[in-house]
């Protein structure tokens, strides 16, 4: 099944680390080729990275593949527009750092950068976004799944679908480390993803759910072949962080003026069309 990840920001790493914000830049998704397509290049300082004598898949503990399932859907934590913004600022094409610290800085934004952006190993729960904590941001579709299905156990849909990712991430996580910035290194990385979802995770890979003719899951959670980290990226926040209209009374994005959602604050969660793997700011 397709994934979708982005190259997040990183200051000194990413989320807090993420330099200031969460990630962004211009897009790498490179379509259904031989990359896996789940992140994007953030706008910083770039490095030559030692890839080691082999950037290819190593083998991954089983032990170590953990389940996390996604936080409840919170229908008045973004609006619309405030969802639109946080990717134009953090992870479009014309994302940069200023830009991105505008944005998490504003205090009308922290409560849909909170519901959005999640942290692996730390976070409880994850959100729409995924900062694995080396450099990549993964969308989460997993978690779109099982709220979507409302199954969020350990044996869901949703869990096989972020069994195989999370495997693919950790077998290739140390062998093809990332340069913030650095697009050849991440490339690499995602070149080895691809890799280990035909060899060291297989067995994950072939133990997910058949959604191919999911229908309104399909469409809620933007798992078709041409999707772009974009399309998940709106999607899965208007699933999780609820995507009212943004004439509910939310401030524009990037205004310290505080959100009232009093009006109009039912969620959206069928618009819009990824999960994605490098380490994201800390929601400041």
């Amino acid at each position: 099944m397709r994934k979708l990840l982005a190259l997040a920001i990183q200051v000194p790493l990413v989320f807090s680390v993420y330099g200031a914000c969460n990630g962004g830049g211009d897009t790498g998704d490179a379509g259904d080729g031989a990359t896996d397509v789940r992140a994007e290049k953030p706008p910083l300082d770039t490095g030559t990275v030692d890839t080691g004598p082999t950037c290819a898949p190593a083998p991954v503990n089983s032990s170590s593949i953990v389940w996390t399932p996604p936080h409840a859907a919170e229908p008045t934590a973004c609006s619309d527009k405030q969802i639109s913004d946080y990717y134009t600022a953090c992870y479009g094409s014309t994302a940069s750092t200023t830009a991105c610290q505008s944005w998490t800085g504003a205090t009308a934004n922290k409560a849909c950068q909170t519901c959005m952006l999640s942290t692996e190993g730390t976070s409880t729960e994850f959100g729409a976004l995924i900062s694995t904590g080396h450099g990549v941001v993964y969308a989460n579709i997993a978690g779109c799944i099982a709220l979507e299905q409302n199954d969020t156990s350990s044996t869901g849909c949703g869990a096989k679908y972020w069994a195989a990712n999370q495997c693919e991430d950790l077998s290739c996580a140390d062998n093809c480390p990332i340069v913030s910035g650095d697009q050849t290194s991440f490339q690499a990385y995602q070149q080895c993803t691809t890799q280990a979802a035909q060899t060291e995770c297989q067995t994950y890979e072939s133990a997910q759910c058949d959604l191919s003719d999911a229908g309104a899951l399909q469409a809620a959670c933007a798992m078709s072949s041409n999707s772009t980290f974009q399309n998940y990226f709106l999607a899965l926040g208007a699933v999780f962080c609820g995507g009212y209209p943004a004439d509910a009374g939310v401030a524009d994005a990037g205004s310290d003026a505080s959100a009232d959602a009093s009006t109009d604050t039912s969620a959206d969660a069928d618009d819009g069309s990824a999960d994605a793997g490098v380490d994201a700011p800390d929601g400041d």
